[in-house]
């Protein structure tokens, strides 16, 4: 999922921007750097840490998604506390006793360009969050969260502003629903296949629109075959001793668009992840063999169409047994999934008991019939349903019997009060834990004996 919201409800769509106006600093503190050797000691005590994890009766179970990093992520120059979020000790700290946290992170962060270096200040709000969690003894897996795109400004016009109500209008004072819209831009810049994003950037007054290009094609910040690999050979090399580090997400949510390749047929996604994915493990597990490499599968990584879509990821090389497949997978919409929670009944859909249980299947059958690891990097359900809730936690037992670990989305700053799946609100500097954390949170405590693939 995106952190703001999710854009598989459409192919095209993209995150919404989080208002311009200036946000309030409560809660987002200066960096504090923990020292190496603090932390690893800390986490030697819950028998964590490098080629031993692998092994270790210490394995945690369930854990969150702790976003706010990756929001926005097409904003030029943005800012923190303002574009995108802080993850802040507090914010740690109100996740309780959640041994391990999915961390979204941006290529479009991370680097201005293939082959460039890292652009420190945001490797810097990175490690912040490893600082603050493995502080507590905790572990994440820094994940990129971009679904192998990445934003290009590709056009911009002026007259639009907000209105007293905060309605984006133009010159005229019509109202703007849609600032990506065909109409909006038909004498400026003709929509193709591919997804775009309409931005109102109060700090110079323009809107500007952003084409999402494929990580790996032309037109793409991460332009050819090299570019992820060597992005992610940066991110290990500059993260892999942190003690935080418990694995790393290659691409969050691969999926199949509209976009043409250079000769005009439709690109396949499933065979460009498939190289992708192969090229940054290598590259990984190349730098770091002590690590989790985690791999989504194709289709936003459906659980449920795991055999349709992702088969062809198992020939992946792991030379040291490190790579675990990733799956995601939301209970609304009878079953067909998605975390959109906008059918029949909406956030108050009812689910059937065995619903997660029988979604999952078809991606536990996978990886034992492969002999591979699974992870479940998504799953979700809105706070006051209690049948998803009941649902989810049959769902969340199934999984811990066949020992594949689950993150839940998501819990972190900048979330609504009304977001469908968010699991916290910041209130000041306080931050409040809502009644969705509660299926999972009775599974922070389990640990797996190892981590083998299902029975």
């Amino acid at each position: 999922m995106s952190d703001h919201p999710h854009p598989r409800r459409t192919a095209a769509a993209a995150p919404h921007p989080i208002d311009q106006t200036p946000a309030a600093t409560a809660g987002i503190t200066r960096r504090r750097v923990l020292q190496g050797a603090a932390g690893a000691v800390a986490l030697a005590g819950l028998g964590w840490g490098g080629r031993a994890a692998a092994q270790s009766a210490t394995l945690p179970f369930a854990g969150l998604n702790l976003s706010g990093l990756a929001s926005n992520s097409y904003v030029e120059n943005a800012e923190i506390g303002t574009h995108y979020r802080a993850i802040t000790a507090q914010h740690v700290a109100a996740a309780g006793a959640c041994p391990l946290f999915r961390l979204p992170t941006t290529a479009a962060r991370f680097t201005r360009g293939q082959g460039l270096a890292l652009n420190e200040t945001y490797c810097s709000q990175v490690q912040d969050a490893l600082d603050h969690i493995a502080a507590r003894g905790k572990r994440a897996i820094v994940e990129l969260h971009d679904y192998m795109r990445l934003p290009q400004r590709v056009a911009v016009k002026s007259g639009y502003r907000r209105d007293a109500s905060g309605t984006l209008v133009d010159a005229r004072g019509n109202r703007i629903d849609d600032p990506a819209a065909a109409a909006v831009w038909a004498d400026t810049y003709p929509l193709r296949n591919f997804g775009y994003q309409g931005y109102f950037d109060r700090r110079d007054g323009l809107l500007k629109l952003y084409e999402y290009r494929v990580i790996g094609t032309p037109g793409c910040t991460l332009y050819n075959a090299s570019g992820l690999p060597d992005l992610w050979a940066r991110i290990v090399n500059r993260f892999r001793q942190h003690p935080a580090v418990f694995g790393w997400g290659v691409m969050n949510e691969p999926y199949q668009g509209d976009e043409r390749a250079a000769d005009g047929s439709v690109l396949s996604m499933a065979a460009h992840w498939q190289n992708t994915a192969t090229a940054c493990c290598k590259t990984i597990i190349d730098r770091d063999c002590d690590h989790f490499v985690f791999v989504c599968g194709n289709g936003y990584a459906s659980a449920r169409l795991w055999q349709k879509d992702s088969m062809g990821l198992f020939d992946i090389p792991d030379p040291y047994n490190r790579i675990v497949y990733e799956a995601h997978n939301y209970l609304d919409s009878k079953g067909a999934g998605g975390g959109n929670w906008i059918g029949p009944g909406g956030r108050n859909e009812v689910i059937q008991p065995d619903t997660g249980i029988m979604m999952v299947t078809p991606f536990i059958d996978a990886l034992r019939d492969a002999g591979k690891r699974g992870y479940l990097g998504e799953h979700g359900y809105p706070a006051g349903n209690r049948s998803a809730e009941v649902a989810t936690t049959r769902m969340l037992a199934h999984l811990q019997a066949n020992n594949i670990p689950s993150t839940q989305w998501c819990f972190g700053p900048g979330w609504p009060d009304d977001d469908v799946l968010g699991m916290s609100r910041d209130v000041g500097a306080d931050i409040q834990a809502k009644s969705n954390l509660a299926a999972v949170q009775a599974f922070f405590d389990v640990r797996l004996s190892s981590y083998i693939p299902p029975r």
